[in-house]
């Protein structure tokens, strides 16, 4: 899940939202005090389901408000994609019995949902999850992006492929510097273009030994 979670945070900094992400050694009151503390548009769990069944799941707290509205989006990404049936959207309000809800939705201050991606204890949903991480992760965002209506920029996901490309052949050092100064969606700035152009056709001149 954190393999996912860093696919969608990519995606998200790349259309210019700030993402902040708890550790894995947190407790959930933890998790909960620690979303409440930076005061968040919204709250996003990224999970995988367990106890047979398949498909995937995502719970806001109560229908009629932003959590709905963001499970929703969430889920009209993520359900083409799996391999099996699905099982919709669901309250968390009364997820244990009456009164007993799923603690990270009733307790964050922001609109907040859960996402079951799929049953990690069933084999084709667990191997679907492991060879589809970078779909799973970019439906996730997409979802994200659609809740806040903000166009996805489709390119977005091959931005690192091209410039680990960069790295390969000595044109850039740093990918992360990169991406963070020069490139904001679709644009690069015109002074970092132009830095690449000298670079890479110095790089050409080279390996031509003109």
């Amino acid at each position: 899940m954190n393999q996912l979670a860093d696919v969608c945070e990519e995606f998200l900094r790349q259309h210019e939202i700030t993402v902040y992400r708890n550790r894995p050694e947190m407790s959930l009151a933890q998790v909960v005090a620690d979303s409440n503390s930076k005061k968040p548009d919204i709250h996003f769990a990224i999970h995988s389901n367990a106890g047979g069944g398949r498909g995937c799941e995502v719970f806001c707290h109560r229908w009629g408000g932003e959590g709905e509205k963001l499970s929703r989006a969430i889920y009209a990404e993520l359900e083409p994609l799996t391999p099996s049936a699905d099982r919709g959207i669901r309250e968390g309000c009364n997820r244990f019995g009456p009164g007993k809800p799923l603690y990270e939705l009733a307790n964050t201050y922001a609109p907040a949902v859960l996402v079951e991606v799929s049953f990690h204890d069933n084999p084709d949903d667990a191997a679907w999850i492991v060879n589809n991480i970078e779909t799973i992760g970019t439906a996730l965002a997409r979802g994200i992006l659609k809740y806040f209506g903000i166009p996805c920029q489709e390119n977005c996901a091959d931005l690192n492929n091209w410039l680990n490309v960069l790295v390969k052949f000595g044109v850039i050092q740093s990918p992360d510097y990169w991406s963070q100064n020069a490139v904001k969606g679709k644009s690069v700035n015109g002074e970092y273009a132009a830095i690449l152009i000298k670079r890479i056709a110095a790089l050409l001149l080279n390996n031509k030994g003109l």
